[in-house]
């Protein structure tokens, strides 16, 4: 029976590296969400679908390799929140949220 050795700088290289399969499989993810949302987005001026942007962040634990890496998909448009959820003038036209079913 093989002994098993428990390697940290392993596991880290897994989970939460920058280069490590967790981050390109949230990678891949983070595409096809930023797509289906820029295929769903309202059309307008086209500022709004224009802004969509997604990165990966890598949030490192001081003193330590217990940081996570993680997606962000969204816009930094100041009128986006009120196209998603709608106001009590208009409608909900949401693209961020149904756009995460896509991540799979």
């Amino acid at each position: 029976m093989a002994d098993f050795v428990w390697n940290d700088a392993e596991l880290y290289r897994l989970l939460s590296s920058p280069q490590g399969p967790v981050a390109r499989d949230l990678i891949r993810r983070a595409i096809r969400v930023h797509s289906h949302a820029v295929s769903l987005c309202p059309v307008d001026t086209g500022n709004l679908r224009s802004s969509i942007t997604w990165e990966i962040e890598h949030d490192e634990e001081e003193g330590g390799p217990e940081g996570g890496v993680s997606a962000i998909v969204g816009t930094n448009v100041e009128y986006a929140p009120y196209v998603e959820y709608g106001t009590r003038y208009m409608t909900a036209r949401p693209y961020l949220r149904p756009s995460l079913r896509f991540a799979a």
